[in-house]
């Protein structure tokens, strides 16, 4: 997905996750060069877009402007109140400056008022728990769509291939990519664009790579499955399927964690 096709899945499709070219989606975060926090959704209706250049030359703060401004929304305000409150949760941000985007000034006030004020707000929540009980299909099915790519990615490493093919029958509407081990490095599986990693973990190679995902940028928004003896997850995993079990037995607790 380049990274326009992701400012317009956000913006249209509420998409909740995604990976462009240097752009990349948390909840509802836009963020640039896999640190830098470019845009936040207030509302259906309202964005906020930092209004600082790019800690490196780009040209993503247009790009969103004029997927706004296509949008029919235009710029109506600079640091509206509230807006502080509202970044430190989303994005554990201090006072950064932001051009609030909205159909209108009116719309903009009252979408940032009711973002503040809502109960949730104040939960300490990750921008994407997968093991809450929350649909992100329209969202992720959306932004996949945009991007040309199968509903759902799972990648693979270290998994034998006769298990990966019993897995991906039972799945049925998934796309299994396998990896080896030495093949891929866990900062570079985000460039696959996977909606799930799927490790073999029994032994230690497996067990490291599982945390180097979780130490890789890309790769900590992503739920982790680890193939394990007994189904216990290893230090850095979001679930874990049994080593050895049938494949068919993997996909009801893989599926929980795909949109």
């Amino acid at each position: 997905m380049d990274d326009r096709e992701l400012i317009e899945s956000f913006v249209d499709n509420s998409s909740q996750r995604g990976f462009g070219e240097t752009l990349h989606i948390e909840g509802d975060v836009i963020i640039f060069d896999g640190y830098w926090h470019a845009c936040l959704r207030v509302g259906p209706n309202t964005f906020v877009v930092r209004a600082e250049e790019t800690p490196v030359e780009s040209d993503i703060l247009a790009q969103m402007a004029a997927v706004l401004a296509d949008r029919g929304l235009a710029h109506v305000a600079t640091d509206l109140p509230g807006i502080t409150v509202l970044t430190m949760n989303k994005a554990s941000l201090g006072f950064v400056s932001w051009n609030v985007w909205a159909a209108d000034l009116e719309t903009g006030q009252s979408e940032l008022a009711r973002a503040v004020t809502e109960d949730s707000f104040f939960e300490n929540a990750e921008y994407y728990n997968p093991t809450a009980e929350t649909d992100y299909t329209a969202e992720l099915h959306g932004a996949r769509r945009l991007a040309g790519l199968p509903t759902s990615v799972i990648l693979s490493v270290g998994v034998a291939q006769d298990e990966l093919d019993g897995l991906e029958a039972a799945l049925g509407d998934c796309v299994v990519v396998p990896k080896r081990f030495g093949e891929i490095e866990p900062d570079a599986c985000g460039s696959l664009v996977p909606t799930l990693i799927l490790v073999e973990a029994s032994e230690q190679v497996g067990r490291e790579f599982v945390m180097g995902l979780r130490a890789a940028s890309c790769s900590r928004v992503l739920p982790v499955v680890a193939v394990t003896p007994g189904a216990v997850p290893p230090l850095g995993a979001d679930a874990a399927v049994g080593a050895g079990d049938d494949p068919a037995n993997w996909a009801p607790p893989i599926r929980k964690l795909l949109p």
